[in-house]
């Protein structure tokens, strides 16, 4: 099980390696560009070889990108889904320059349509994005939240875009669970009963294999309250006995874990959330 978590990229990629390596982070996770721009930026050979020396020399062993916000590929609308396949490709070309493994997306919203062919528009963005993107980078959906729309919240449904992908793409198609998101609609870690049923929801809908990573991230908003979010380890609902519970399972072990919080400095995650999360789940 390797633990990291979100870093700035202020300054390069690079620097984004060097600041979860300083905090003792094995798993490494930032954004390609502005998370709220279309414009994303395009790597070169100098910069994409600055970032793979630099990982080489640090114990960071897992790098991810997490997707601009702006992208939604559950959308009707012709325009938005078209630049949210062109941004994720170019994201996905980027991180296969600098051995990602993976980009991590919000599925996005099916304004007002149907959840139905909203997921259906995120599986064949998908297939537009891979075709884009050659290599061995994956593309993982996040479970998301209810609210405005959404799709990809119940892990049924992050399995049927699974099951519409054709089968020569679902090798570098996986999955992401946010423990934030997953608490605000329903599933109760401490709970023995919940927590078989997350497992068992995992297994049959999105396989166990496809599970990639979680964000791990406690939760501001009760449980099934709808919220996303997040809150430090042991400030929020599900609190360190949820997490222990949660990482104690034999099905996540070897994992990758990947922290999402405002941090206790208050500037996202460091090495101090990093001792409290391995305390909690029982790594120290």
């Amino acid at each position: 099980m390797r633990i990291g978590g979100f870093v700035s990229a202020a300054g390069g990629l690079d620097k984004a390696i060097e600041r979860a390596d300083s905090f003792g982070f094995e798993v490494a996770m930032f954004f390609i560009g502005s998370p709220q721009s279309w414009n994303l930026p395009t790597l070169n050979e100098e910069d994409a070889d600055k970032v793979i020396k630099t990982q080489e020399g640090s114990n960071v062993k897992a790098t991810y990108a997490h997707a601009l916000y702006l992208a939604n590929m559950a959308s009707p609308d012709k325009d938005q889904y078209q630049k949210s396949v062109k941004a994720l490709a170019k994201t996905m070309q980027n991180g296969e320059l600098i051995n990602l493994n993976g980009v991590i997306f919000h599925l996005g919203s099916h304004k007002n349509t149907s959840t139905s062919e909203g997921l259906k528009r995120v599986a064949k963005g998908m297939v537009e994005v891979l075709n884009a993107s050659p290599g061995k980078t994956n593309i993982i959906m996040e479970n998301a939240v209810q609210q405005g729309g959404k799709v990809g919240v119940s892990l049924e449904e992050i399995g049927e875009v699974l099951n519409q992908v054709p089968k020569e793409y679902k090798q570098r198609v996986k999955v992401c669970f946010d423990t934030c998101h997953g608490f605000a609609e329903g599933y109760d870690y401490k709970n023995s009963v919940s927590l078989q049923q997350l497992v068992d929801d995992l297994r049959n809908y999105v396989g166990l294999a496809n599970l990639e990573c979680f964000h791990v991230n406690d939760s501001q908003g009760e449980l099934e309250s709808h919220k996303d979010r997040h809150a430090n380890y042991g400030e929020g609902f599900i609190g360190k006995n949820g997490f222990q519970a949660l990482f104690n399972r034999p099905e996540f072990a070897g994992k990758d874990l990947i922290m999402e919080i405002p941090g206790v400095d208050g500037n996202g995650p460091s090495d101090k959330d990093l001792e409290i999360l391995k305390k909690a789940i029982g790594l120290n």
